[in-house]
């Protein structure tokens, strides 16, 4: 297994929980070896207490930590062809070092000659392409016509993802679709105590500060509230310019909306800070699963979403909204409705998200089609 980013990393967003919690409940039945960077998300220093550059045991697990920037293609290889392994899983279709030249190696059969399944992990989405979508672009082009995905087998977390994945590589390719797995919540119960007053609305947005998040249409959805409004921000400050240009909108609202950067946010705690907000705002560009929206809902707090995740129809669920990114009328109104909500609606609409969130964690088919992801025969 291939990975941008694996624990302890907190700034790998959804892509690395996913591959977390796959390994956790799977290895008991697979073996896994993972070659991922040895630093989080835009640090100079490695992660304090670990070994690099070589095969390590990691709990149940064999990972290799290296420097991704001192990785040439020689060095890949011979990584790579250092384990007896049946089957490469990717987890980006961009990244060059852990993933096109994987790909290129393959083809070129400097590494040995087993299944590559790839998992976009969301970049096909409309919103995630149009980000740099001339290079992106040019690359899907050139890729498609060297014939360098032939026979690659795509793993979708989603219907929605196959789709964007045909959409961008036609129809004729091998998808399978297995939803992202979670933790265990099976003996979890609800006991969210926030008090919910009409007027006023605790707002947590959880996610990298990237364009591609869309902070700043969250920030701008505040502006025309009647109450008291409190907004925490966490996450990694992965693009210091749209932060800037968030801080410009922030400075723009009026008083009733206090807005706080409250910095990174170690996983482990993730569940404790969505029990101390009563809803979660991400009017995402794109996501093909979305860890941090299921665990939202476990925490007891509605979501308001973009249309642009697999989590649809929720308004009639009674555990969120999932609202077209271009009706930002939806937004404030949903936001004004939810501020203005007491104590009794509020919880059971809390209740509600937290069944569901519950109900939508590590059902035993999503786990057998992840277990069936990797039963592929071999070239």
């Amino acid at each position: 297994m291939i990975a941008d980013y694996n624990v302890p990393s907190i700034k790998g967003g959804g892509p690395t929980q996913s591959i977390k919690n796959l390994v956790n409940i799977l290895s008991d039945q697979l073996d896994f070896y993972i070659l991922a960077s040895d630093r989080d998300q835009g640090d100079k220093q490695p992660f304090q207490g670990i070994i690099t550059d070589q095969w390590v045991q990691a709990g149940s697990v064999n990972v290799f930590y290296t420097n991704t920037k001192g990785l040439n293609w020689r060095r890949i290889a011979q990584i790579i062809n250092s384990v007896e392994y049946d089957v490469l899983y990717l987890n980006s279709f961009f990244f060059f070092k852990l993933s096109i030249a994987i790909v290129v190696l393959s083809k070129l059969k400097r590494i040995n000659a087993k299944p590559i399944i790839l998992a976009p992990r969301g970049q096909f989405s409309p919103g995630a392409l149009g980000l740099k979508s001339l290079k992106k672009k040019l690359y899907i082009k050139v890729a498609k016509a060297l014939g360098l995905y032939k026979d690659i087998i795509w793993h979708a977390t989603a219907e929605m993802e196959k789709k964007e994945i045909e959409a961008i590589l036609g129809d004729n390719v091998t998808i399978k679709v297995a939803s992202n797995l979670t933790a265990d919540y099976t003996e979890l119960q609800y006991d969210k105590s926030l008090e919910k007053h009409p007027g006023e609305l605790k707002i947590v947005f959880v996610s990298r500060i990237h364009p591609k998040k869309n902070l700043k249409k969250a920030i701008a959805s505040l502006k025309d509230l009647q109450g008291n409004v409190e907004f925490d921000i966490y996450g990694p400050l992965e693009d210091e310019k749209y932060w800037t240009e968030c801080k410009q909108v922030i400075h723009s609202l009026p008083q009733n909306v206090d807005i706080e950067y409250r910095g990174l946010l170690d996983h482990d705690d993730i569940m404790g800070v969505f029990k101390e907000h009563h809803v979660f705002l991400f009017p995402t560009l794109g996501e093909n699963f979305g860890h941090v929206i299921s665990e939202a809902l476990i925490g007891g707090c509605p979501v308001i979403l973009s249309d642009q995740t697999p989590w649809r129809g929720l308004e009639e669920l009674s555990v969120g909204w999932d609202i077209p990114l271009s009706d930002r009328d939806k937004f404030r109104k949903v936001l004004q409705h939810c501020l203005d909500l007491s104590q009794e609606e509020y919880q059971s609409l809390s209740i509600n998200a937290f069944e569901y969130g519950k109900k939508q964690s590590n059902k035993q088919e999503d786990i057998i089609k992840t277990y069936e992801l990797f039963l592929v025969e071999p070239q």
